[in-house]
């Protein structure tokens, strides 16, 4: 998988950001408290429903829906929508989620199954 543009609304003390890596590698650098973890937080939502940092044992109560989302924003207003290539598609893919909804995807109807692959991988702490 290959991600080819990011954009994260009012998640992890990102209010709103855009990345368009286009395939490459990237590099996220800076000071604490800068975002660097909430890019990734945002990536591991859009792809799985869930923030594994927020999830489990030793998490003290912690949720999605009152931890996920930036602490002046509703969890309806905070949205993940990432662009992909995927292998067996022809033509990226673009799927959105929602912090109000995470088990729900926006993406087109013949690329779940797949999406749903990459979830469980990446649930399971595997790298796409």
């Amino acid at each position: 998988m290959r991600l080819l543009d990011l954009k994260v609304q009012n998640v992890r003390g990102l209010p709103d950001i855009r990345l368009q890596p286009s395939g490459k590698n990237i590099v996220i650098w800076g000071p604490n408290g800068a975002g660097k973890s909430g890019v990734v937080d945002a990536i591991d939502f859009v792809l799985t429903g869930r923030i594994s940092r927020l999830a489990g044992q030793g998490t003290g109560g912690i949720t999605l829906a009152r931890h996920g989302p930036h602490i002046d924003h509703d969890p309806e207003s905070a949205v993940v929508t990432a662009t992909v290539e995927l292998p067996g598609f022809a033509e990226p893919l673009t799927f959105t989620r929602c912090m109000a909804r995470p088990d729900e995807v926006e993406c087109p109807e013949e690329a779940r199954a797949t999406l749903a692959k990459v979830g469980d991988i990446v649930r399971r702490g595997g790298v796409i």
